[in-house]
C-alpha cells in the first residue's frame, strides 16, 4: 500500500510543501480518496476475472489468491489526459469488458 501511495503522490515527491495544517490535511485526504479508488477498482476487476475463470471451468487455487493484491498499479496511467466520457465498450454495469481468456 505504501508503494501505491508513493506512486500516486508524484507531484512534490511525497513532501508536504504547505505550511498550513488545513492545507496539509486536504492533500492527505485527496491522496486517501485516490488510493481508495484504485483499491476498489482493482478489487472489482479481480473479482470479475476470478468469477470468469471459475465459470470457464478453470480452478482458482489458494496459492493464486495469495498473489492477488488490490494495491497493484503497473496497469495504471497516472499521467496524460483523462476523459470521463463513457467509451462505447463500457458494459451496462459501467465496467469495461475483461480481456479474453488465453
Amino acid at each position: 500500500m505504501h508503494a501505491l501511495r508513493s506512486w500516486l503522490w508524484f507531484g512534490g515527491d511525497g513532501v508536504l510543501r504547505q505550511k498550513q495544517e488545513e492545507a496539509q490535511q486536504e492533500v492527505v485526504r485527496c491522496l486517501n480518496v485516490v488510493t481508495n479508488v484504485v483499491v476498489v477498482s482493482n478489487t472489482v476487476y479481480a473479482q470479475l476475472a476470478l468469477q470468469r475463470q471459475q465459470a470457464a471451468g478453470q480452478p482458482v487455487l489458494p496459492e493464486h489468491l495469495a498473489q492477488l493484491s488490490p494495491a497493484r498499479f503497473a496497469h495504471l496511467n497516472r499521467l496524460g489526459r483523462y476523459s470521463f466520457q463513457l467509451p462505447a465498450d463500457v458494459l451496462v454495469n459501467g465496467l469495461r469488458p475483461l480481456r479474453p481468456l488465453p
